[in-house]
């Protein structure tokens, strides 16, 4: 019976069907085999096959597809002519946006600049290395505005492909870009460890100027033997940058030794220089927890910290209950980052600490409105949570026909029935810009139809105004749930909430490091569940059952929470692993919601917040009866709560 919800035309890919649409290429209709074959055709660079195909797609939705590969696999050799009959035949479709992208850097990379400039505008999305390759043009017709938009470029961004080192090298070389300039994107380089990239950018820097790439090969393979063996006074520009990233280097595993060597080098860096040295080194011991981060961020100047390091600033301080310290680093954001639904919670929980009730009631009530786990806690905040209305807004029939007719939302969904998702995804996005509410909840609703679970509660959030909070919210697979969740004893609610942020209900998914099915498990953790329950006979492939993997990761969830003891806990360790969720905890008891905003991994820290978001939408869906989101996050033990002799080592994968 599992079997109907997985896509069993997807078993289509084998090589016999491939074999078989070939030979049958003289018939008159398209078929699901003959689109894997020509896809199979395309990914091995076999022309001739591929040509042999096309005829078929004929006033078929995806008539564009063998056109597109055609072109994009031989376009060094295309004729001009034939990419712009394909731009004029297909033009709002992602293929000819993509196929136009490639073109440009075909155009450019061959000196086609005219037909390049022509193009050009036609673009919709930004492009990095089109751009530089715009500028490169630009800048070689002495464009008025080209070098300006090339300064600004180099200012903003911190890494960028290599072809834009040309217009970088025009600019160094006509005198545009000051040494200091080019220290700046060298220190924000090295800062992020990209340590190639700034090798290439040291090239710019005149000769007496520049760093040794040997002696930042060393800095970066021993940091700490580096500074011990530097003799210099660190006069030079040169040598303050490579002691600054070996600091840094230091900061990431070992706070308090970079602190002490930092003591030791900031009369000789100079005051700017150690103020930035302890803005890294603050940020770096706050990402650790560690207990004297404020202190390292009392040594620099808020106006030297970027938005990161002033944004852990203010989760360092929540940890320690600084609420002052709290809202003045949340002052200290740039405007765009002060407006994330984050900041103005925290900032309206820093304001009514310190005794601001209006002001804080008024930024309460702003974000309340909103459907995210902080509009969720500020509405609690002021009792003013409103419950979703599960029997929401609905398209009508002809909404529905209206969206089936689209050619990208039918294009779309073929390529959905043949598992061709990355291709079905882009189509599916690109068909839905700018659409209003009601037309997205009609996609919604046409993606549930064709059990695409995925698209549907993806394209159902995107609303505004308009809700269908149970499309956002299903409850597939729920007699398989509650059974599992009954008996492993497990809320049924945050079953629902980990499958949904796991996999959006796809029986088949699977991600990028191997885990698989509706609770993605990998394959080693699924072998030891298999040994555990136990599951007999076990094999890989059953992870695509939803009973069998519902079953096994509602036991994993279970031996997961019996270990840390507390469903926050757990549903971190379920994205991060056990070991980390206990060491992010403090010596004290931590409020839920700030242990949840201080994960160090932005992956996992989102993942735990949209868990508990999910679940306090499924306690109402489920039980008819309003859930506290403060009480789901509860509160979690300090390490000092520890038995005698807990380690943080694991004992479950």
């Amino acid at each position: 019976m599992a079997l109907t919800c997985i896509k069993m035309n997807r078993l289509l890919r084998a090589t016999g069907l491939v074999a078989a649409a070939l030979a049958a290429a003289h018939a008159s209709a398209a078929t699901d085999a003959d689109l894997l074959a020509m896809k199979d055709a395309a990914q091995k660079g076999n022309w001739k096959a591929l040509e042999q195909l096309r005829p078929r797609f004929a006033g078929h939705p995806l008539e564009a597809y063998p056109a597109f590969w055609l072109l994009s696999g031989q376009l060094p050799r295309a004729d001009p002519a034939e990419v712009r009959a394909f731009f004029k035949r297909y033009p709002d479709s992602p293929l000819a946006e993509t196929l136009r992208r490639e073109w440009l850097k075909s155009l450019a990379a061959s000196g086609a600049w005219d037909a390049f400039r022509g193009e050009h505008p036609s673009l919709v999305a930004d492009d990095m290395e089109i751009t530089c390759y715009s500028l490169q043009e630009r800048m070689g017709r002495a464009e008025a505005d080209a070098t300006t938009e090339a300064r600004a470029l180099f200012r903003s961004v911190r890494e960028a492909p290599a072809n834009c080192d040309p217009v970088f090298a025009t600019l160094a070389a006509a005198g545009r870009l000051s040494p200091d300039e080019i220290w700046e994107r060298v220190r924000r380089l090295l800062a992020a460890n990209q340590v190639r990239e700034a090798k290439r950018l040291n090239a710019l820097l005149p000769k007496g100027l520049a760093f040794n790439d040997r002696a930042l090969d060393r800095a970066a393979a021993d940091p700490s033997q580096y500074l011990a063996r530097e003799k210099s006074s660190l006069m030079a520009r040169a040598h303050k940058e490579l002691a600054l990233f070996a600091l840094n280097r230091i900061a990431r595993s070992r706070p308090e030794e970079a602190a002490d060597r930092l003591l030791l080098l900031a009369p000789r860096l100079g005051s700017i220089a150690a103020e930035y040295a302890w803005g890294q080194l603050a940020w770096q011991a706050a990402l650790a927890h560690h207990p004297r981060a404020l202190g390292y961020y009392a040594m620099a100047k808020d106006t030297s910290l970027s938005d990161a390091q002033v944004a852990w600033k203010a989760r360092a301080a929540m940890r320690s209950g600084n609420w002052k310290v709290v809202l003045a680093a949340i002052q200290a954001l740039s405007p765009e980052e002060a407006r994330d639904p984050t900041w103005r919670y925290w900032r309206a929980r820093a304001l009514r600490q310190l005794g601001e009730t209006e002001a804080s009631t008024a930024l309460f009530n702003g974000l309340a409105r909103e459907t995210t786990f902080y509009g969720l806690l500020a509405a609690e905040e002021t009792h003013a949570n409103v419950l979703p209305d599960w029997n929401g807004a609905r398209p009508a029939a002809a909404e529905l026909e209206r969206l089936r007719a689209d050619p990208g939302i039918q294009r779309a969904l073929v390529l959905y029935r043949t598992g061709m998702d990355n291709e079905a995804l882009r189509e599916w996005i690109w068909a839905l810009r700018g659409r209003d509410d009601r037309s997205l909840l009609a996609a919604a609703e046409v993606a549930r139809l064709a059990n695409e679970p995925d698209r549907a509660i993806n394209t159902a959030e995107r609303t505004v105004e308009l809700h269908d909070f149970a499309q956002r919210y299903p409850i597939p697979h729920r007699e398989v749930l509650a059974a599992s969740a009954k008996q492993w004893d497990l809320d049924e609610a945050m079953v629902f909430s980990i499958i949904r942020q796991e996999s959006r209900f796809m029986p088949e998914a699977r991600s990028r490091v191997g885990a698989r099915g509706l609770m993605q498990l990998m394959p080693a953790t699924a072998r030891w569940v298999a040994r555990q329950i136990p599951v007999q006979p076990y094999k890989v492939d059953m992870l695509v059952l939803p009973e069998v993997n519902i079953y096994m990761g509602s036991y994993y969830f279970r031996r997961v929470l019996d270990e840390l003891g507390h469903p926050l806990l757990a549903t971190a360790a379920y994205n991060a692993g056990p070991g980390r969720a206990r060491r992010w905890r403090d010596e004290r008891a931590l409020e839920g919601a700030i242990y949840a905003e201080t994960i160090p991994f932005p992956e996992t820290r989102d993942y735990v917040k949209k868990v508990f978001a999910n679940a306090w939408y499924y306690h109402h869906r489920l039980t008819a009866k309003p859930a506290s989101l403060k009480q789901l996050l509860g509160t979690i033990p300090g390490r000092v709560a520890d038995p005698p002799g807990t380690s943080i080592a694991s004992n479950i994968p």
